[in-house]
């Protein structure tokens, strides 16, 4: 099976998880999931990178604030 999608998830900075997707629908699902700061102290980024390297980021801060990219 061939990955063409890449979820990472970073809590405050360092890796947490790696995710490798076969498929859009897939990787859309896992991203729909990304939706607050999970285990992480102060933040957490998720990083979703399509097959042509272009990379989507989600920032979810402990005090509420959030960033997309």
């Amino acid at each position: 099976m061939e990955y063409m999608y890449v979820l990472t998830t970073y809590y405050d900075g360092e890796l947490y998880n790696t995710h490798r997707i076969a498929d859009f629908t897939d990787a859309a699902q896992l991203w729909a999931l990304c939706k607050d700061h999970g285990n992480a102290k102060e933040y957490a980024t998720y990083n979703l990178t399509d097959p042509t390297g272009k990379m989507y980021t989600k920032n979810f801060y402990a005090d509420g604030r959030v960033t997309i990219k």
